[in-house]
């Protein structure tokens, strides 16, 4: 745990939780809680490829199709294909089927995560004794 990570958390309560008014016990319930998201930056190809709705797919000139099959297969040393927004392979896509397409949402449904306020920040599960230690700092 870094307690540094947590105590900034707590001091500046940048999402305005309230953490001050909080118990120890209440601020790591917080911490805790499921109510973030956030995107993966890697899918391998099998993973986008499973996203592709078939008869958008094949809608595709043979070409397009060509396109989303050498995409799919960028996977290159374990880190996947890279599909933060902004990355070659995500405009490619979103201008391949078009931003509202069933695969670009389900794409974005897909590598979206729902996560906590302690994995957002690094720190994973938060307990009450961690909070404490960490207002104590």
């Amino acid at each position: 745990m870094d307690y540094q990570i947590l105590r900034d958390e707590l001091d500046s309560d940048p999402l305005v939780r309230g953490y001050a008014g909080m118990t120890d016990g209440g601020a790591a319930n917080d911490l805790n809680t499921v109510y973030r998201t956030r995107q993966k930056p890697n899918l391998s190809g099998a993973e986008a490829y499973e996203q592709v709705d078939n008869a958008e797919f094949l809608a595709l000139t043979a070409d397009e199709q060509a396109e989303v099959w050498d995409i799919v297969h960028l996977s290159g040393e374990g880190s996947g294909i890279s599909i933060a927004s902004g990355s070659k392979a995500r405009t490619r896509f979103i201008a391949l089927f078009g931003g509202g397409s069933a695969t670009i949402v389900d794409l974005l449904a897909y590598i979206t995560e729902n996560i906590s306020r302690g994995v957002e920040i690094g720190i994973g599960t938060v307990t009450e004794g961690a909070v404490q230690k960490a207002r104590a700092l």
